[in-house]
């Protein structure tokens, strides 16, 4: 990736940013932010779903799943064991990107899983957390978690303003990745892979590991989007 369209990325975003400390200058509403906030959200879903659907053309519909792994894991944690949410959101990713990769593990080494099967079999994935959610009292307590109020650091600024912070971090964060991978050679073998993989795989693309990549990568972003929504949502 070239100097300058980095530097023009790290200046877009730290003037993103700075937009809480220009409240009384540019007099904007005060729902502002937390509108802001829901698009840094979708941004960071879409993207993340991106790296694996929009990349290499497997159809997942597993994505929920993994953005609902990063709300209980938030969650929990900070119900549970008193933590600060801003310690829970690697977590959240990182668990959501390891179930991805024992997903990944299953399906893609079965080579007859391609197209709709493998958008269906990502589906069932949806209704196994869905079930566990509802049916195991650990990871729900019962009749739910409410986060209430939640602890962070004071130089965030107000709620809506660490949301819209944090919120913006994760957006950035989630399009530098995948603006990283789309420039790099795991990019060039997923567009490979979603053009023809039979014939990715006979010019030596690695497609199961660029495979299982993508999967873990695109998880982990879904998680971590998740576990900040639980904060905001601050009941599930």
């Amino acid at each position: 990736m070239k100097g300058r369209t980095i530097a023009a990325f790290v200046a877009v975003g730290f003037a993103l940013m700075m937009l809480p400390e220009l409240k009384d200058t540019l007099d904007y509403p005060r729902f502002l932010l937390t509108f802001l906030y829901f698009v840094f959200f979708w941004v960071s879903l879409a993207t993340s779903w991106n790296i694996l659907t929009g990349y290499s053309g497997y159809f997942s519909f597993g994505h929920g799943a993994f953005y609902g792994i990063g709300v209980y894991t938030t969650a929990n944690i900070v119900t549970k064991l008193g933590a600060s949410f801003l310690v829970t959101l690697p977590l959240a990713g990182v668990l959501a990107a390891l179930v991805g990769l024992l997903v990944g593990l299953v399906v893609f080494r079965l080579r007859q899983l391609r197209g709709e099967l493998f958008a269906l079999l990502t589906l069932a994935v949806d209704f196994v957390v869905a079930s566990l959610v509802r049916n195991v009292d650990f990871i729900d307590g019962g009749l739910g978690l409410s986060l209430g109020r939640v602890d962070y650091p004071q130089f965030l600024g107000t709620f809506p303003d660490m949301m819209y912070r944090v919120g913006l971090l994760i957006a950035l964060l989630t399009v530098f990745a995948a603006y990283a991978i789309y420039r790099s050679r795991l990019g060039r073998g997923l567009f490979a892979i979603h053009d023809d993989e039979a014939v990715a795989e006979g010019l030596g693309v690695p497609t199961f590991r660029y495979k299982m990549i993508a999967f873990g990568i695109s998880a982990f972003f879904a998680g971590l989007a998740g576990g900040l929504h639980a904060v905001q949502i601050s009941y599930v």
